[in-house]
């Protein structure tokens, strides 16, 4: 019972703070809403900080042959209903980099 106690206090001091996983699915499949009222793509995946809060969202542009996904950060949007505003405009986000996603 010795051991146990500071491993649990320790889980306890490094969990992620209550709620922060579960915005994480909220977030994910929303659309994604430029200036101008653009549709931009669809959130595919959401990273987290360390603290287990949501930091980026990689958003799959609209679009059949379209690249891979773009990285925008969560404190940049602002969420309205069922979709995500970003302050940028459709061509701003065609021209940032593709984000190579790693294996889930």
């Amino acid at each position: 019972m010795k051991v146990l106690k500071p491993l649990l206090f320790a889980l306890v001091l490094l969990s992620p703070p209550l709620g922060a996983h579960a915005l994480a699915p909220k977030l994910e499949g929303k659309a994604v809403i430029g200036q101008g009222g653009v549709l931009l793509g669809h959130v595919e995946r959401v990273v987290l900080a360390a603290s287990g809060a949501p930091a980026q969202v990689l958003v799959r542009p609209k679009g059949l042959r379209a690249a891979g996904p773009r990285s925008l950060s969560v404190k940049a949007l602002k969420e309205d209903g069922d979709a995500l505003i970003a302050p940028i405009s459709k061509a701003e986000f065609d021209a940032m980099p593709a984000v190579e996603l790693p294996a889930k």
